[in-house]
Order: C-alpha cells, then structure tokens, then sequence
C-alpha cells in the first residue's frame, strides 16, 4: 500500500520538472494579466509637491509574486541560458545597465530610480523567459488563457458602462476601483455636452484596457492558427474584443484596429482570388465581425462616431499633452546623453508651468519622449535596437508574419499615444510578452 501511494505521489505535481512547474506559471501570468490586485507602499520618495503618485508607490502584484516563482523555477535553465548568449548582446545588456546606473548619479529621486531598475530587471527577464521557451508552449493553453481574460474584462465593462460607475464585489479583487461618473479624475467622454464614463474593467485607465483588446486579440489569431476549432473561437473573441474596445471610445485604439479589421480582410480575400479559392460561404467570419461593430455603433446612438466628429486641438486632454511634451523635451536639452534618471520624469516637472493643475502630473503620453527624457539618447538608441531586433525576428517567422508586424506596429502606435507601455503594471507585461514572442527562438 505504500508502495501504491508513493507511485502516486511521483506522478503527481511533485513529479513535474521546474521547467514544467515554470510553464504552468506562465499560463497563470497570461491568466491574470489584465488584474491588478496589489499591495501599494507609500515611502516618502513616492510623494511629489506633497501628492503621493502611483507610478513611484512600490507595489508587489499577484503578478509579479507570479513572476518570482517562475525565475526560481527557472533558474538553472537561465543560468545555462545565459552561458549560450552570444556575447554582444551580454555586453550590450551590461551597458546599458551602466548607463541607467550613472544617469541616478545626481538624480532628485534616486530611490525611484533604483525602484525603476528592479523593475526594468524583472520584465527584462520575462521578455528572456518568453524568447527562450515560446516554441515549447502549449499554445492551446495560452489561446484559452486569452479568450477567457477577454470575456472577462468584456462581461466587466460592459457593467459598468450599462451602470456608468463600477461594480464592486468581488471584481475588487481583481483590481476594479470604486468609482462613477462623477468622481474626481475620472476618464468620462463629452459628447454634445454631455457627460459620458468609459469603461475601465480592471484596468487603470480606459486606453490601457483598449491597449489590452488589440493586443490580446491579435495573440487570438496567433494561437489559433494551425487549429480550426480555435479559429472559429477565436473571432468569437474578436467579436467580444472589438464591441468591448468601442466602448472604451479610445480613439488611437480604435483606428487601429479598424485598419487592422480591413487590412486582415483584404489580405483574405486577395490570397483567396489569387489561389481561385473564393467561397462566399467563408465571408461570414469576417462580415459577422463587422456587422457587429456597425450594429453597436448604431445601438450607441452615434456617440463613438461624435467621439471622433467632436475631437479639437484646444481640447483639454491635448493641452495638456503638448505641455507634457514641452517637460519632457526640457528635460532631455537638460540632460541629453544618460537623461533626467529612470523614474525621475515626476520630480523633474517644473512647478511653475503646471500653475496647480494636478493633472499635468503625469507622464508624457509617449513611449519614445519619456525614455529620452528619462535616459536620454542611449536609452532610446536601446530601446530603437530593440524594436528593429523584433521587426526582424517577425520577419523570419513566415506562419505568423502579419501577426506579429501587427503586434509590433501596435506596440509602437499605441506607444505614441500613450506611457502606459513603461509605467503601469499591465501595459508592462503586455510590452514584454510583445517582444518576447517577436525574438522567440524558432
């Protein structure tokens, strides 16, 4: 009888490799993604003119415990790993560490910076862990892992939006925050004048959950693409994604991926013609997706349309950009080669141009100007050398090309627009899993 039991013991989940253990993590890290269920500090350096922000507050994320458990796992395997990397890029890596490094020397919030570097490490090593073992995913796993974040955050936003404030319950644990429509800060629309709250999810802000929708809906067609079965589910999901994302009435988001929508469907139907494959009966995937996205923007009485019709210069939200834009060109003429130091865009605003107004302290929204402003030119030269390796690992993977040039491109897009790819916790995971999948081993 003992000798049955300890059978059963080794083939049980002690029986799995670290390696194996590591994986099933990772399914759980794409999982919980989208959640947000953390435990902020507040030490000192966390305030800026008296104000404590959420971009400096250390947190430790359900995420990020997720994170630790896969490199302890994974630790002999990254150790042999590394001892296999070509050597330029070991000593490129190391550089630019030094380089982060020298740009705290002097800096007005060095705790933040050093805060800044640990996490620049720890997505550093997930964007590796990806690339490294990608190929051994199973991808069925991840494909569901996916879809079921989608409907998730679907079934969320569109509660709040049918409520105009958030749910509670026990989609608090998932990170939703208390709020309505007239809450301080909030992201509402004004359309016609009148007041409109976009859908959060568990998102921290509206653009990062229409950030997520993108990109999680092109990982669908990833996924799914030597399965049929999958196919079909997956527009489902992009049925789900695309209805979600118009109510987030994120516009940068939207254009996107209509563009994306027309572009997929015209390279469908150019390589069915050429192959003398049309079949009308296969237009009903693809026409269903954009009947659906017509059919709501009906039912919304044109308010995403307005969304766009009623979009000027002299709005506030694009004052307030160019301003952020004006900071963060003043901080790189400041300091041009190593930057301001990471995490020191906040301390370096200069209190005057902001005149009171609280909301101006943020980062600037794009990816590109934050890093100069932050690293200066080296940072930026790292983070172009970055991008260039992906495009051209996209490039030699001949089955999910388009994809990921589409993951790619809207990592960039997006990032034009928007920091959230640098500084909040989802976006960050987004950006690494992006860039990961793009350099994967093949």
């Amino acid at each position: 009888m003992l000798l049955n039991q300890a059978e059963r013991v080794k083939t049980g989940f002690w029986s799995l490799s670290p390696n194996k253990i590591s994986k099933l993590l990772f399914y759980l890290l794409i999982l919980f993604l989208p959640t947000q269920l953390g435990k902020h500090f507040w030490p000192n350096w966390s305030f800026v003119y008296g104000l404590r922000l959420d971009y400096l507050s250390p947190t430790l994320y359900f995420t990020d415990v997720l994170i630790l458990l896969i490199f302890i796992f994974w630790l002999p395997e990254f150790f042999h790993q590394i001892l296999r990397l070509q050597k330029k890029y070991l000593i490129g890596f190391a550089l630019l560490l030094i380089s982060l490094a020298f740009g705290l020397v002097g800096a007005k919030n060095y705790w933040a910076g050093f805060y800044g570097i640990i996490k620049f490490l720890e997505f550093s090593f997930l964007i590796f862990y990806v690339r490294n073992n990608y190929g051994n995913f199973n991808k069925t796993i991840l494909f569901f892992c996916i879809f079921l974040s989608v409907a998730f955050e679907t079934l969320l936003a569109f509660l709040q939006n049918l409520n105009q404030g958030s749910i509670g319950g026990i989609f608090y644990l998932f990170g939703e925050r208390t709020f309505n429509a007239g809450t301080p800060g909030i992201a509402n629309a004004s359309i016609n004048g009148q007041l409109f709250l976009r859908s959060y999810a568990t998102f921290p802000h509206p653009n990062v959950l229409a950030g997520f929708l993108v990109l999680a809906m092109i990982l669908l067609l990833i996924f799914s693409s030597k399965n049929y079965f999958l196919r079909v589910a997956a527009f489902s999901g992009i049925i789900l994604g695309t209805a979600t994302l118009l109510i987030t009435l994120s516009r940068t988001a939207i254009i996107i991926w209509m563009i994306y929508l027309v572009v997929l469907f015209g390279l469908w139907f150019f390589e069915k013609y050429k192959k003398r494959k049309f079949n009308s009966h296969r237009l009903v995937s693809p026409v269903l997706i954009i009947g659906a996205a017509i059919l709501f923007i009906l039912l919304q009485n044109n308010f995403i349309i307005e969304r766009f019709l009623t979009t000027k210069l002299s709005d506030e939200s694009l004052v307030q950009r160019q301003e952020l834009i004006g900071q963060s060109m003043r901080m790189f003429f400041q300091s041009p080669s190593l930057g301001v130091g990471v995490n020191n865009y906040f301390n370096n605003l200069n209190a005057a141009s902001l005149s009171g107004n609280t909301f101006l302290i943020q980062p600037v929204h794009n990816v590109f100007l934050l890093i100069l402003s932050e690293t200066g030119l080296v940072g930026v030269c790292f983070m172009l050398a970055v991008f260039l390796k992906s495009l051209l690992g996209a490039f030699k993977n001949k089955q999910n090309r388009k994809y990921l040039l589409m993951l790619i491109f809207a990592v960039m897009f997006l990032g034009t627009f928007d920091h959230y790819f640098l500084t909040l916790q989802q976006g960050q995971l987004l950006f690494a899993i992006v860039l990961g999948i793009s350099i994967a081993k093949p």
